[in-house]
């Protein structure tokens, strides 16, 4: 019997794709998104990096809604793939959905 498996769907691997605060603190140093300090204030809870803040303040609007998704990024010990903040991080640094995607372990479908 054959059993023919189609091509992995990338939205479902994205959607299940995720990685730790601290490995994600470390992944953004490594690529020059953060600097040092920005991720060890970010690991420890105390601080959102300038560029997540910059971001937050370009794209939501209201001071309560921006508090709120600071908070929320602050409290996050998981970091999503299909996060928004993280597509909008994708967007200010030109990463693509493969370089993301490799990052996170999505596998790229090859013939």
């Amino acid at each position: 019997m054959i059993i023919k498996i189609g091509r992995p769907d990338p939205a479902k691997a994205r959607a299940a794709a995720s990685m730790s605060r601290l490995d994600f603190a470390k992944l953004a140093l490594r690529e020059g998104w953060i600097t040092a300090a920005e991720a060890k204030a970010w690991v420890s809870g105390n601080a959102l990096p300038k560029i997540v803040t910059d971001i937050i303040a370009q794209h939501i609007e209201g001071a309560d809604k921006q508090d709120i998704a600071e908070i929320n990024a602050l409290g996050q010990t998981v970091v999503n793939r299909n996060d928004l903040l993280l597509r909008l991080l994708m967007m200010s640094k030109k990463v693509t959905d493969a370089q993301m995607d490799a990052h996170f372990g999505v596998a790229e479908w090859k013939d």
